[in-house]
């Protein structure tokens, strides 16, 4: 998606055509020179990269930006781009010609091509062209009911093949009522993934039970892996006293994404509650995903 842009700016590349324009020379100078830098930051979603007015045409700097593209091998002011520094009435000041911008809205594992460009008085001129193709971003392992393990689960409702059901109307609840079989437990509470073999895991996304009031629902959570499902580590933790409420039904249907920092690999997992709204020893939850974080 394009960015906002300056009135100025749009006037000028309206009016230079919004295209490499060949040299034209005047009273008000030549057509300036522009660079283009490395790319960095590469993500899946979004990349950074920047430019330099390596000379100016003894003409005002009006417009300074990247433009990229995933089509065009030479992307222009035509395709998405976005605009930097700040204009003033002596136009884009010298100590902002050096400059960076981070390209946002982009497509996982796609080759785009970026270029910085310039504008001044007499017209628009690009710098070289710059490759790179962003991350995979969350690649996302199947689930199904075999493979979940729960600490405990409660008798009369919610069980466990209820996170993994794809429905976000039924849940998984720990035992509450003490029913012979089926007694509380203190947290912390787990829910354990059994992989056939070694996957990685760089997070998950979860959902609460929903309508349901706000106690019992979990506000802090770690990690455990295991080679053999026996012995276990802990190699992550949260925050403690996560969000336990959403905005609105929008925002309840995309569930709450916790990243680890990086991707752990193991065959057995544990996502362990450690804290809960109300300090409840039992938890409940409607949904869980997990995923490889493509994007590190």
């Amino acid at each position: 998606m394009r960015k906002k842009q300056f009135n100025y700016l749009l006037f000028a590349l309206a009016f230079f055509g919004m295209g490499v324009l060949v040299g034209c020379t005047d009273d008000a100078g030549t057509l300036p020179k522009a660079a283009t830098a490395d790319v960095t930051d590469i993500k899946d979603l979004s990349a950074t990269a920047g430019g330099s007015v390596e000379d100016n045409g003894e003409s005002t700097i009006v417009a300074t930006g990247l433009c990229w593209s995933a089509t065009s091998q030479e992307p222009t002011t035509a395709d998405s781009y976005v605009s930097v520094g700040k204009y003033t009435t002596q136009g884009i000041l010298e100590d902002e010609w050096n400059f960076t911008a981070t390209m946002t809205g982009l497509e996982p594992t796609t080759k785009y091509y970026v270029r910085a460009y310039v504008a001044n008085e007499v017209g628009v001129a690009y710098g070289e062209v710059k490759e790179f193709e962003t991350k995979a971003g969350k690649i996302f392992h199947a689930l199904t009911n075999d493979m979940i393990e729960v600490f405990t689960q409660e008798l009369y409702e919610g069980p466990k093949e209820s996170l993994v059901d794809g429905d976000l109307t039924t849940y998984w609840h720990s035992a509450w009522s003490n029913s012979e079989g089926y007694e509380n437990a203190p947290l912390p509470h787990h829910i354990q993934i059994n992989f056939d073999e070694s996957k990685a895991i760089g997070g998950f996304t979860y959902w609460f039970r929903n309508p349901s009031g706000a106690t019992d629902r979990p506000t802090q959570f770690d990690l455990q892996v295991s080679a053999d499902g026996d012995a276990w580590t802990t190699v992550w933790t949260s925050e403690e006293n996560l969000p336990y409420t959403w905005a609105d039904d929008a925002e309840y249907e995309q569930g709450r994404t916790l990243t680890f920092g990086e991707n752990h690999s193991s065959q057995y997992f544990r996502l362990r509650i450690l804290q809960t709204v109300g300090n409840r020893d039992w938890t409940h939850l409607a949904e869980i995903k997990v995923f490889e974080d493509g994007s590190i």
